[in-house]
């Protein structure tokens, strides 16, 4: 089979890495938070208590999601490093493209699965994996036959695409399925 690699971290695991700057925007929040919260406290209005209590638990609860982001992005890089990923390879079961505009739920999300194990990523999430939604690119299509390598992310509970090889129209179209 002609497989052509359409996206690999395998060959670059240093590349896998947190996504600092998305973070960086909700630590940005919360210190704005906290620093109306001391504007209010000056002031002695009587909203203050509230937004102290919400800009402290914003930002223990942002500081918890980015300990833990780097957690589990150091799993995923020493698992891509040894080689501890798995792979399966061949037509797709299903197929769903995803939303080409993202969206705030994963109803948007593209679904497809190959010999039982399914995949399920969207436009707009922030991901260290593959994510790439066909109507915007990317290598996955109903017809596509794949070889993808992944790794199951402990504090998600999905599995990442750390390598991504195709080769179009080497199948019967996959059925499609429709979840919105």
């Amino acid at each position: 089979m002609d497989y052509q690699i359409a996206f690999d971290l395998t060959a670059r695991p240093e590349q896998i890495q947190p996504v600092y700057g998305f973070y960086a925007l909700f630590l940005a929040i919360g210190f704005g938070l906290l620093a109306l919260a001391m504007f209010l406290q000056r002031r002695r209005l009587r909203s203050r208590n509230y937004v102290l209590a919400f800009s402290v638990f914003w930002l223990g609860f942002t500081a918890f999601m980015i300990f833990k982001e780097i957690e589990d992005t150091s799993y995923i890089r020493s698992q891509v490093q040894r080689k501890a990923f798995a792979t399966v390879e061949g037509c797709l079961d299903y197929f769903q493209p995803g939303d080409p505009e993202g969206s705030k739920t994963t109803a948007g999300n593209e679904r497809w699965s190959i010999r039982g194990t399914e995949f399920d990523y969207g436009q707009g999430e922030v991901r260290r994996g593959y994510h790439l939604v066909e109507p915007r690119g990317g290598a996955v299509h109903p017809h596509t036959r794949v070889r993808v390598s992944y790794v199951t992310s402990d504090f998600y509970g999905r599995r990442e695409i750390v390598k991504l090889a195709v080769a179009q129209r080497a199948c019967q179209p996959a059925p499609h399925i429709n979840s919105k």
